[in-house]
């Protein structure tokens, strides 16, 4: 949830500018009464993590600059304030220091970091290794250059004490499913042998992009998607299925349902579980 409002704020300066964009999406949903009413809600526990909105003259661009930046920078600080804090308690800061500013680089080709503040080299590290794979896989590249050095074990525990550290920022949730061509094969069969695989499709796009109202652009968007297009989209934005199974019952109060919609839901509801859970015990 912090790393959500973080991202809010990097995306909007102030609480107005969020209301808007949360306004405008609701008016645009089925049911739009009750999507305002949480977007109420949401708007009332934000209310005291924005800064507060200072009048500003059309003519002063610097101090509306200056405040997204420093809304921006409020908003990384958040997002690596556990990594630093975890780094600071190690008695070997400098040299962590500097195997981060190696990070994406070549060693002895590199700026001084002992002037350079931490969030910023954590920050480096970061985008250069967005998985917790890749930033193993630069610290055992560092680690290989200094194989021979007398130091060598002690630069082992400084990058186990960074993987330790920067192991808040990939942990975001349940690993998504692991889908190959020929399980994906497998649930489309099953899906369009026991209900219309286009009501599937309009069930799996609303998760995805809100509610269908068959809409002009909706149809387009959901003309050019694939039965299976739409099932790895689902599965990268549902990683379980108590993800998929909250959403879908969602949106099944959102929508004008009928016979072919809700026999698709029932369908869907038993299929993917066995996908999610490889529980052969239900059927439809």
């Amino acid at each position: 949830m912090s790393s959500l409002v973080s991202i809010l704020l990097g995306r909007y300066s102030t609480l107005q500018q969020c209301r808007n964009s949360l306004y405008q999406k609701a008016n645009n949903l089925n049911r739009k009464k009750v999507y305002i009413a949480i977007a109420n809600v949401i708007l009332y526990y934000l209310r005291n993590v924005f800064l507060p909105q200072t009048p500003l003259s059309p003519s002063t661009d610097q101090q509306a600059d200056n405040l997204a930046a420093s809304v921006q920078s409020r908003a990384k600080s958040d997002l690596y304030q556990p990594v630093i804090n975890e780094l600071k308690k190690s008695d070997n800061l400098g040299v962590i220091k500097t195997f981060l500013g190696y990070l994406g680089q070549s060693p002895g080709n590199i700026a001084d970091t002992a002037s350079t503040d931490l969030l910023s080299l954590v920050q480096l590290a970061h985008r250069q290794a967005p998985t917790p794979l890749e930033l193993k896989q630069r610290l055992l590249g560092i680690l290989k250059h200094q194989r021979h050095l007398p130091s060598f074990t002690h630069s082992q525990i400084v990058a186990r004490q960074i993987l330790r550290a920067f192991r808040s920022l990939y942990v975001t949730g349940p690993a998504p499913v692991v889908t190959t061509p020929d399980s994906l094969t497998t649930l489309e069969q099953a899906l369009s042998s026991k209900c219309d695989p286009d009501k599937v499709r309009v069930l799996l796009y609303s998760i995805l992009y809100g509610p269908y109202a068959d809409s002009p652009l909706q149809r387009q968007i959901l003309q050019a998607k694939t039965l299976r297009d739409l099932l790895e989209e689902t599965f990268d934005y549902c990683p379980t299925y108590g993800d998929f199974e909250s959403k879908l019952t969602i949106l099944a109060h959102c929508l004008e349902t009928s016979d072919g919609l809700n026999r698709a839901l029932k369908v869907m509801l038993v299929s993917l579980y066995r996908y999610y859970t490889k529980d052969k015990k239900l059927s439809v």
